[in-house]
C-alpha cells in the first residue's frame, strides 16, 4: 500500500522538536493518515498530551506512552528518540504533511476501489445507485470528510426532522441543549445547540465573562464536556466565583480570606472538591492553539462546548508583529469563519466573547443596541447563529447605585428562534447573574403571551 515512512517520521519528529508544529500537526493530519500502527499510536499520544494542555517533547511523550502501556508497542524509547533523526526545517512541515495525507488518500482510493468492484460484481445496487455511491465516496476521500458529501431529497430530510422533533418530545434528555441556568434567557434562546456559533458582545466590565462562565458550569452540571479558553482572566479567578457561589459565600470574602469564618472556609473547600468536567486553558492562547486543542479534546476525551474569552486578545496573540497587512478586520474575519468551521467539523457549540472597541453614544446612554452597533468585520454580525448583547444598567446610568442590580441581555440574532430583551438581576455580593424579579419580567412575559394569542 502507498506510504512514505520517512515523511511520517519527519512529521512526528517535528511535532516533538518544535512546540508550535505539534499544534499545527493536528490541523494537517489525522491518525488514519499514518500507515503503521506504531506511528498511529505516537500521533494519538501527541494528541492526548495537547488535549490536556501538556507540552510535547521527548521526555513527556515517552513518559505518556509508558504510562498508557504503549511504549513497547511502538518500539520503545529508542524508536521515539529516532524520530528526531534528520528532522527537516520547520518550514517543510506542511510539505511533509501533504505527502503523508496524499499517500493516505491513495490507500483510501485503493480500498474504495476494491469495495466498488465487489458491489459491481455482486449486483447488489442498481446502476444509478452504484454510480451515486462511487461519486459520493470519491468526494468524501477528496475532501477528507468523515461522512460522504451527498444531496438528499426533501422526503428524507423531512423524515429526519420529524424524528428529531418526536425524540425531543418523548426523551428531552437525548437532545444536546446547552443552558445558561437562567430561565428567561434559556426560554428566549431555546438553549444553545451543537454546530452553532454564538457571540456574546458587551462593553468592558459588563459581565460577558461572568455570563459565559455560568453557562460553562451549567453545561457541566447537565453532563456536557467543556473547554474554556480564557485569554482575559486566570482560571483560578473564574473558579473562585463558582466555588463561592456553590458555598454560599460572598465573593469579596474570598478575595479577603482573613475575614472568612471557619465554617465558610470549609464550605469553600467542599465546593472546590466537587467533580467538574470543565477544562481551562489560560495562557499562550492563539487561534491555532484553540483549533488544535479543541480537535484533540474532541478525539480523546469528548467535547460539547467551547468558550473563547475573548476574541481580540486571542486574535492579536496569533498575529506576527513583523508581518505587514496585519489589519484587525482581516484577522477577525478569518477567526470567526474558522470558529464556524470548527462547530461543524467537531459537532460542538462555540461561544466567542467579543470586546466592543467602539460604542455609539446612544447605546452608552441606554438605547437599544442593534447588529450594526457591533464594530468590526461584517463576518462577526453575519456568520454567528446567535448574537447576545449584554448590558448592565449601572454603567448606562452613570454608575447610579439604584441600577447596580439591573442588567439586560439583548438577543439581537437567533436564526432558529426568537429575538428580544431578557432582563436579569446582577448580584454584586455573589458576582452572579440571576433571573430578574417577577415584577421586572411582567411586561416581557405579557408581550410573549400576546404574540402567541394566549
Amino acid at each position: 500500500m502507498p506510504a512514505d515512512l520517512n515523511a511520517e517520521r519527519a512529521l512526528l519528529g517535528a511535532a516533538i522538536l518544535y512546540p508550535d508544529s505539534a499544534l499545527e500537526l493536528l490541523s494537517l493530519a489525522r491518525e488514519t493518515d499514518f500507515s503503521t500502527r506504531e506511528n498511529c499510536l505516537v500521533f494519538r499520544r501527541i494528541q492526548s498530551l495537547l488535549a490536556r494542555g501538556s507540552a510535547v517533547d521527548l521526555v513527556t511523550l515517552i513518559a505518556d506512552l509508558n504510562q498508557s502501556g504503549e511504549l513497547e508497542g511502538v518500539g520503545g524509547a529508542g524508536y521515539i528518540s529516532g524520530l528526531l533523526d534528520g528532522i527537516p526545517y520547520i518550514s517543510n512541515v506542511k510539505h511533509y504533511a501533504q505527502i503523508v495525507r496524499d499517500r493516505a488518500k491513495l490507500r483510501e482510493l485503493i480500498q474504495f476501489g476494491a469495495k466498488l468492484q465487489d458491489r459491481a460484481w455482486g449486483g447488489s445496487l442498481e446502476t444509478d445507485s452504484l454510480i451515486s455511491y462511487a461519486v459520493d465516496s470519491t468526494l468524501q476521500i477528496a475532501t477528507g470528510a468523515d461522512a460522504p458529501v451527498t444531496s438528499r431529497p426533501f422526503s428524507e430530510v423531512a423524515e429526519n426532522a420529524m424524528r428529531e422533533i418526536e425524540r425531543a418530545q418523548t426523551d428531552p434528555g437525548s437532545i444536546r441543549l446547552f443552558r445558561f441556568g437562567l430561565s428567561d434567557l434559556d426560554d428566549m434562546t431555546g438553549g444553545l445547540r451543537p454546530k452553532e456559533l454564538v457571540v456574546i458582545v458587551a462593553p468592558t466590565s459588563n459581565g460577558k465573562t461572568l455570563l459565559a462562565s455560568q453557562c460553562a458550569m451549567q453545561a457541566d452540571r447537565d453532563g456536557f464536556k467543556v473547554l474554556y479558553f480564557s485569554a482575559e482572566m486566570p482560571a483560578e479567578q473564574l473558579v473562585q466565583r463558582e466555588i463561592a457561589w456553590q458555598a454560599s459565600v460572598k465573593f469579596y470574602y474570598v478575595r479577603r480570606p482573613d475575614k472568612l469564618y471557619p465554617e465558610e472556609l470549609e464550605r469553600l473547600r467542599v465546593a472546590s472538591k466537587r467533580k467538574c468536567d470543565v477544562q481551562f486553558v489560560d495562557r499562550d492562547i492563539t487561534p491555532t492553539r484553540v483549533w488544535a486543542m479543541s480537535e484533540a479534546a474532541k478525539k480523546t476525551r469528548g467535547l460539547d462546548l467551547v468558550f473563547i474569552d475573548y476574541d481580540q486578545l486571542v486574535i492579536e496573540a496569533g498575529i506576527n508583529p513583523e508581518g505587514d497587512e496585519d489589519n484587525v478586520f482581516r484577522h477577525q474575519r478569518a477567526f470567526i469563519l474558522n470558529a464556524k468551521k470548527l462547530t461543524e467539523r467537531l459537532d460542538v457549540c462555540v461561544v466567542v466573547l467579543a470586546q466592543l472597541r467602539k460604542i455609539s453614544t446612544k447605546v452608552l446612554s441606554g438605547a437599544h443596541p442593534h447588529l450594526d452597533d457591533i464594530w468590526g468585520d461584517s463576518s462577526i454580525r453575519n456568520t454567528p447563529h446567535v448574537i447576545l448583547w449584554l448590558s448592565r444598567e449601572f454603567f448606562t446610568h452613570n454608575m447610579d447605585a439604584a441600577f447596580e442590580r439591573k442588567a439586560n441581555v439583548y438577543v439581537l440574532k437567533s436564526r432558529n428562534d426568537r429575538t428580544g430583551i431578557v432582563p436579569l438581576e446582577f448580584d454584586p455580593e455573589r458576582v452572579r447573574f440571576t433571573d430578574a424579579p417577577p415584577t421586572e419580567k411582567d411586561s416581557i412575559q405579557e408581550s410573549r403571551r400576546t404574540s402567541r394569542g394566549i
